[in-house]
């Protein structure tokens, strides 16, 4: 099956913690404006993850747009910390043609923004072409890749919520001589994977670059530009998804890292961009 066919904002209703962070986008009196509710249980430092925080501002938007007009690109700017606790989200709608929709979302935290998403949803359209996409490369299956541990006040807070195993590469602060890595992801609660699903997934794994410095250090998503395929699978509820993450170039502590997803099946999921910045101590 075919996200194209399904495309809705997530129903929460199938009690996982990821549910739960879904379920509390509400819409609010005000046309276009919804509130949302992060725990701390997501965090990385001071601020949620870059993809649940993505993720929440996608879920407003799902809410509005027509089940036909399929998510096709989002372009995501990370401009201050989403902290645990009551926030806003607002977004509005660009433009409506006859085929796509253009919208805009802001996480709104004490005020100031959070987070920007910038979002395309388009219609499918009469076409002669059909391209498959990248094939999944020849990697080791998740049961053989040894796994990235959350490790209380060490890890991130939130991977506690990720099965991570590395097929290979490095992991952070590992002082590697290459920033390239793959690796499986999965929920380690089996759910149904909907869009805001896949968003957040598509942000879990350590940024490249932060393998390649001494500790101690941190590293964050200064941008993040997602694009998906025509035809979007559905992963099973306990799939792994399969990360190819490489630096193409870096310097004065920010990295051009370039990601693709597939399912365990072998389909390109997502096709993501992302500047980041690493901060060595």
């Amino acid at each position: 099956m075919s996200c194209t066919q399904t495309v809705r904002a997530d129903n929460p209703a199938q009690g996982s913690a990821f549910n739960a962070l879904l379920d509390t986008v509400q819409a609010t009196p005000t046309a276009g404006e919804y509130s949302v509710a992060i725990d701390a249980s997501w965090l990385q430092g001071r601020t949620a993850f870059g993809g649940l925080s993505t993720s929440l501002v996608f879920q407003a938007m799902l809410q509005q747009v027509e089940s036909d007009r399929i998510p096709r690109t989002l372009s995501v700017s990370f401009v201050g910390p989403a902290t645990a606790g009551q926030h806003r989200v607002v977004t509005r709608v660009l433009r409506e043609g006859g085929s796509v929709t253009h919208m805009q979302g802001e996480l709104l935290c004490n005020g100031e923004v959070a987070v920007a998403v910038n979002a395309a949803f388009g219609k499918a359209r009469t076409s002669s072409i059909a391209l498959p996409g990248p094939v999944l490369p020849s990697v080791k299956a998740p049961a053989d890749c040894r796994a990235l541990p959350y490790i209380e006040g060490i890890t991130p807070e939130f991977t506690k919520h990720f099965d991570m195993r590395f097929a290979y590469g490095a992991p952070p602060f590992s002082a590697a001589e290459s920033a390239d890595f793959g690796m499986w992801v999965k929920f380690r609660e089996p759910q149904p994977l909907g869009m805001s699903h896949l968003v957040a997934l598509g942000d879990v794994p350590p940024m490249p670059g932060l393998n390649m410095i001494k500790p101690p250090g941190i590293g964050s998503s200064l941008s993040w530009y997602v694009e998906f395929p025509a035809d979007i699978p559905t992963p099973k509820d306990d799939e792994f998804i399969y990360f190819d993450y490489r630096c193409q170039a870096a310097g004065a502590g920010y990295y051009n890292n370039i990601a693709t997803l597939w399912t365990e099946s072998g389909r390109p999921l997502m096709f993501g961009r992302q500047v980041a910045t690493v901060f060595e101590r």
